[in-house]
């Protein structure tokens, strides 16, 4: 538990930080600086608009998700817990839908391109099932839909380092940002998500070992009651 909490936040600190970072290059003037990063801010101010109304709620968003996963608030303070999960489906669908109009001309190209439609439509999908799970009072599938959108939202934070280090390796590899954002973004991406997976599948609450033990010898005692009734 503890590093899933470690990577949790690790992973919405580099999200924030990364939004921010964003809105501050759209809302102030350029600065000098490395001529790749300055291509970047130039594609995204092309685009302000609808940048902004990608990160912005993309910084609330992780910011709220870590109250969802604290199991005191979610026992003590339902209410509380509720609303933040309102909150949490209203900017997944804006951010979900302003990342699948941003990967219509994306830096990385193709490669970009269709990793964050796949994973944008993914997240979408179980951004909704999830809400329908909690809405039908199924909190097991609840819980494995949620966290697999949690985990498809900090994929794109997961890139952020990725692309750290393909940017200091630039000079050696000779690669810009129109050709390793895509790989990029596939690799954190998936990583994420299979890591959602893992947690999933360690967590999946398993029916009680007694309970299993007894069933046998509860559906012979149903057998014996149906049997005596029919003599009656």
């Amino acid at each position: 538990m503890k590093r899933f909490w470690v990577a949790l936040l690790i992973l919405c600190a580099i999200g924030a930080a990364a939004t921010l970072r964003r809105i501050v290059a759209l809302e102030s003037t350029p600065l000098a600086g490395p001529a790749q990063l300055a291509s970047l801010d130039a594609h995204f101010t092309a685009k302000a608009g609808t940048t902004l109304l990608h990160v912005v709620p993309s910084l609330l968003f992780v910011l709220l998700i870590p109250l969802q996963f604290v199991s005191s608030l979610r026992r003590r303070h339902q209410r509380i817990h509720r609303w933040t999960g309102r909150a949490i489906v209203a900017l997944g669908l804006v951010l979900g839908f302003s990342a699948l109009r941003l990967s219509i001309h994306p830096v990385g190209g193709l490669a970009e391109g269709t990793a964050t439609t796949f994973f944008g439509c993914y997240f979408l999908i179980a951004l909704g099932k999830a809400w329908w799970h909690i809405r039908n009072r199924r909190v097991e599938l609840h819980r494995e839909w949620a966290t697999r959108m949690v985990a498809i939202a900090l994929g794109v934070a997961a890139t952020r380092p990725i692309m750290g280090v393909f940017f200091a390796t630039s000079r050696l590899t000779g690669l810009t940002p129109e050709q390793f954002f895509g790989p990029a973004m596939w690799l954190g991406l998936v990583s994420t998500c299979l890591a959602g997976e893992a947690w999933i599948n360690r967590t999946r609450r398993l029916p009680n070992r007694r309970t299993t033990r007894l069933l046998p010898a509860l559906r012979q005692g149903a057998r014996a009651a149906s049997l005596r009734a029919r003599s009656w």
